[in-house]
């Protein structure tokens, strides 16, 4: 080489102030918990999709066990008619009446057997082929709620009411992530330095000291954590809102539920119904419009048991091991 020629390499490694990786970490730690507590909401979603499917069944299993009910008392006054009929005590226009009824019932059965099949292949499919682990006779036990308690329990344990929260976690740590970048840096390495007769090797150690580049990301930061404090008290106050109205709901269920019970248990009574039939009180026509309104009172009682049910549900969402019924 010619006498003055100056020849170098080097190499290094920077790195950054020593509490930024704590800080990584911890933001790590918050991202994971983030995503768990969201894994663990859709989770929650899904189930409340089985749950109603579940529901509807047991339901629905009741209204084919009293509409099966209703079809062999059908029966029975349709083979009597008919016996009535061909001894001129009744008309043919009474006797149709009954076989019209019967028709319709037994059109209402096979509607729920389809839809009884719809909910299996549906459980089925979600269950993966296991649905004869659930309970399709019986509605699950609840302890009676209590609302503020549930509520606290719910804002406790519930990942909606929890996922808000974290957000603000995670952008504190974001925020203490990016101020850590106006801390200094080091830089370690080793470098050789060669000229003419005069030769340098060994280790490097540098340092940076950043001034005002980072300023900007750290304002954006802060107002992103602003948001999310903003939007905290925002998502708390509407799902307390939507907790207490779904519990509201519930009472009014619950007491509808109980008086249409009460009312039932003192006034349905179809052996009345017959015996003033056959006395000539009253009329064909007076009867299956008597008897309709008993099945529809005993229609809506189901109905309304599911509801208060699914309610019930909804309110005990945070303990998933409550709402699926299991044999």
């Amino acid at each position: 080489r010619e006498t003055g020629e100056k020849i170098t390499w080097s190499v290094s490694q920077s790195l950054d102030f020593p509490g930024r990786y704590r800080r990584l970490k911890t933001l790590g730690r918050n991202n994971y918990e983030q995503a768990q507590l969201e894994y663990e909401n859709s989770v929650l979603a899904y189930l409340s999709d089985t749950r109603g499917a579940v529901f509807e069944l047991i339901a629905l299993r009741k209204r084919i066990v009293v509409t099966e009910e209703r079809m062999e008392h059908i029966k029975q006054m349709e083979e009597g008619y008919r016996k009535m009929l061909d001894e001129g005590e009744v008309t043919i226009i009474d006797y149709n009446k009954i076989r019209l009824e019967a028709a319709g019932m037994k059109n209402t059965l096979h509607e729920y057997r389809s839809r009884e099949d719809e909910l299996l292949v549906f459980l089925d499919m979600v269950s993966g082929n296991n649905s004869s682990l659930l309970d399709h006779s019986a509605y699950p036990l609840f302890e009676e709620p209590v609302a503020d308690r549930l509520l606290e329990e719910k804002k406790a344990m519930h990942p909606a009411f929890r996922i808000p929260g974290k957000e603000i976690e995670i952008a504190d740590s974001r925020l203490d992530v990016v101020r850590t970048k106006s801390l200094p840096g080091l830089q370690l390495g080793f470098a050789s330095e060669i000229v003419a007769a005069s030769q340098f090797t060994g280790p490097t150690l540098g340092i940076s000291i950043p001034l005002w580049e980072n300023k900007g990301r750290i304002d954006a930061e802060k107002a992103k954590k602003n948001h999310y404090e903003a939007e905290y008290s925002k998502l708390m106050l509407i799902y307390e809102n939507e907790f207490r109205a779904l519990y509201a709901r519930y009472l009014s269920v619950r007491t509808a539920m109980n008086e249409l019970q009460d009312a039932y248990r003192e006034s349905a009574s179809e052996d009345l119904l017959i015996k003033a039939l056959e006395a000539g009180g009253i009329s064909l026509i007076e009867y299956f419009t008597e008897l309709a309104a008993f099945y529809n009172i005993e229609d809506r009682i189901i109905g309304l048991e599911k509801e208060y049910y699914t309610l019930l549900s909804e309110l005990y969402d945070h303990f998933p091991g409550l709402n699926i019924p299991q044999n």
